[in-house]
């Protein structure tokens, strides 16, 4: 199925009946949201709830450029090629002529429209019985928490660090009603009050969402995850922490034992996994299998992977200390006598396929929130509120997990920092994680001597524009009312 590719305003008017729609789809997806009709039964709405996570999944979203902007623009893995999408985001070398940027902007407004119909139109859904309205509560719930993770992954793509500024720069043009094109042009909200919008849906979310699991699926300890996140990197402390230590204590989710850590990875919704995004031969995909990018490119051991994205000599120096950690053993070792790729290499062996269902390293279910992460949040909001030993408590229990033979550590801003690099390889998080709180990004030759990008030593911080995408020139002629980020031409 051709994918989207057109602008926010034709995808709205697409989704609710505008005219303007040749050449944006061959055909409707039968999750997409055409009309108040198409959502009659909660049955109905359950099939467009599961549609909203389509394109989360998909290669241009989840399944590997959001991971791509955490890990290859950090100091995690790099492309071992000089060519391509992976090094135009590894070098931070954007320009804002590009017809598409990645896919990531019209498809967080796509998700987002189908999320704004669907909040609009349950609400017409007859209930019969509790069981019905728990039900429906759930489906809404969904819907305000995507949209709130779209929004604010717009935020922290497209706008600069909340800490920077006090959310002062530009970010998501928010959007929370089902509105026509003509009038959905409007010009881009601030990053403080994007957050703003995404505290307040979270917050009735977490008022309708279960505390069941739901594989695949937000729950209510995934919305309580993501408000986390989001207050983490605002700065909002008591929030953060409050939030995190939540999932960690009351959740029905654990942090796996040491000798299951490595098979975890092959598993579907271990107990770790607060919130997974289910990839499977059955669903909405490519026969070519589009959701594979990443851990096509980044698996060697097989002569149809990619084999051009490998671990960073930071990375792999985090372990020179401590050799009986688990995560060490996810750095593998060319063999030529195996007759893999690119002889005399290090990779990581990391994403190793859902084995659950017997799919090869190219089909991984994109893991979005694990409850280490909010160990790891916990420990960091933990310090900055003054709970110090609650904050060491909660970072050993990460740092033990990994390595039962470690002694007691204390928690500070900087080893949690380095836990969160290990453990969070692969997932997305590195670049945000250093960038948000004013940290700087260093590549360098003389420190990886196959690290091309940095032959001329980069130093990136929050003030460099290119912490920022910018807004594509075709997005901008289509929508003119978009600013554009500082530093690009128009």
């Amino acid at each position: 199925m051709k994918r989207f590719i057109l602008n926010i305003a034709i995808a709205l008017g697409v989704l609710f009946g505008a005219t303007a729609c040749d050449g944006f789809l061959d055909k409707l997806p039968s999750d997409s949201v055409v009309a108040e009709s198409a959502m009659a039964t909660l049955a109905d709405a359950k099939v467009v709830a599961n549609g909203l996570y389509t394109d989360l999944k998909w290669y241009t979203m989840y399944g590997s450029y959001i991971p791509y902007m955490g890990d290859m623009r950090g100091d995690n893995l790099y492309p071992t090629n000089a060519s391509g999408t992976g090094r135009t985001i590894y070098t931070l070398e954007y320009d804002s002529v590009q017809s598409t940027y990645f896919g990531m902007w019209q498809n967080y407004y796509s998700t987002i429209m189908r999320a704004n119909t669907l909040i609009k139109n349950i609400e017409t859904i007859p209930v019969k019985n509790s069981s019905d309205e728990k039900l429906k509560n759930d489906i809404l719930g969904q819907a305000l928490a995507i949209r709130a993770l779209c929004h604010w992954d717009i935020a922290r793509l497209y706008g600069y660090p909340y800490m920077k500024d006090n959310g002062a720069s530009l970010g998501a043009v928010i959007l929370t009603s089902v509105v026509a094109p003509s009038e959905s042009k409007l010009p881009r909200n601030t990053v403080a009050e994007t957050y703003a919008q995404v505290e307040k849906d979270l917050a009735q979310a977490l008022t309708l969402l279960s505390t069941d699991k739901n594989d695949g699926h937000f729950n209510y300890w995934a919305a309580r995850m993501l408000q986390a996140k989001v207050a983490l990197y605002k700065g909002d402390w008591q929030t953060a922490f409050t939030a995190a230590s939540d999932v960690v204590e009351n959740s029905p989710y654990r942090l796996v034992p040491n000798e299951e850590y490595l098979a975890y990875w092959g598993k579907q919704c271990d107990d770790e996994s607060v919130l997974e995004f289910l990839v499977t031969n059955n669903g909405d995909i490519d026969s070519d299998g589009g959701f594979y990018t990443m851990y096509h490119n980044m698996w060697f051991d097989d002569k149809g992977a990619g084999a051009d994205i490998i671990p960073s000599k930071a990375w792999k120096d985090l372990f020179a200390d401590t050799p009986n950690d688990v995560r060490a053993q996810m750095i593998a070792y060319d063999d030529p006598e195996t007759g893999v790729v690119k002889s005399g290499e290090t990779w990581l062996k990391k994403f190793i396929g859902n084995k659950d269902l017997g799919y090869t390293f190219r089909r991984n279910n994109p893991r979005i929130f694990r409850i280490t992460d909010a160990y790891l949040m916990a420990a960091e909001a933990g310090i900055e509120i003054g709970k110090q030993s609650v904050a060491d408590d909660y970072l050993n229990a990460v740092v033990k997990r990994a390595d039962p033979t470690a002694e007691d550590v204390v928690a500070t801003l900087e080893r949690i920092q380095i836990e969160r690099q290990k453990e969070f390889i692969g997932e997305g998080h590195r670049f945000f994680d250093v960038i948000r709180r004013g940290g700087k990004i260093i590549k360098d030759m003389s420190i990886d001597d196959r690290d091309f990008a940095g032959a001329k030593r980069q130093e990136i911080d929050w003030n460099d524009t290119r912490v920022v995408l910018p807004i594509s020139h075709t997005e901008r002629l289509l929508y003119p009312e978009l600013q554009q980020n500082p530093g690009y031409d128009e």
